[in-house]
């Protein structure tokens, strides 16, 4: 390591025309890029960032995400964004996001869900292989949001398909994860497009490879909540269940 790893990392953002909708809103891939980025910022410079954990042959990936969405970030709104590793059970680890606006007022709290897994053939590791490189820091709190949890789609209906481009491919070989909030926005019902969202839970289940063709399906829950799914011929790739507060 090259240097001790500090309890958490504060990331000051400018929200760029690239990262909003068409309403100025931050886009949730936009928050997870941005949540992947200070992850990286925060482990690398102890010697723990992607590049170097690939040298031992390992990698994070995201399994489970949940965020209570106070306000999206606005086009050209200056913000900061917390994180810090929370806590390890088994081989599940925990990080917490925190985004706050110029006066000090919480806009988004999130949880991420990570695996540990074998870069040659993506095995799911214990986490040991992890913690035996450098002890994580006790974690300074946690968040007003609760962890991800299981869900189900109790209704699915076909809602179209998406074949897998080469230009979601990350360096793992599959799709980014931050690809599939933008699926999840694409296949939703007329009805919710243009709502501001308020609650987002995104499980990540599978990879999804170049030229897979992703058959999705969407579930009303209720007047305020849907779910979206998409699955290959090798089953589920992927998950979302948002509920909206402006509906």
């Amino acid at each position: 390591m090259s240097e001790i790893i500090q309890s958490e990392y504060k990331m000051a953002v400018k929200v760029a025309s690239f990262d909003t909708d068409s309403a100025d809103r931050m886009r949730l891939s936009a928050v997870l890029r941005y949540q992947q980025e200070a992850g990286e910022q925060h482990l690398g410079p102890a010697g723990l960032g992607w590049r170097d954990l690939s040298g031992h042959g390992i990698a994070f990936v995201a399994s489970r995400w949940h965020a209570v969405i106070h306000r999206l970030p606005r086009l050209e709104e200056e913000v900061t964004l917390t994180t810090w590793h929370r806590d390890r059970k088994g081989p599940r680890f925990f990080r917490c996001y925190e985004w706050r606006d110029a006066e000090g007022l919480l806009l988004i709290e999130s949880v991420m869900q990570f695996a540990l897994v074998s870069v040659t053939d993506h095995r799911l590791l214990r986490g040991d292989e992890f913690m035996a490189l450098a002890p994580l820091p006790d974690a300074p709190h946690g968040v007003g949001c609760p962890d991800p949890a299981r869900f189900t789609l109790t209704e699915p209906t076909a809602a179209g398909t998406y074949e897998v481009r080469w230009s979601d491919i990350d360096r793992n070989g599959h799709m980014n994860n931050t690809r599939y909030a933008d699926l999840a926005w694409d296949f939703l019902p007329v009805p919710f497009q243009g709502c501001e969202p308020h609650d987002v839970e995104l499980y990540f289940a599978g990879e999804s490879r170049q030229r897979d063709l992703l058959s999705a399906v969407v579930s009303l829950e209720g007047e305020d909540t849907v779910c979206v799914a998409a699955d290959t011929d090798r089953g589920r790739t992927f998950a979302a269940k948002i509920t909206f507060c402006n509906r």
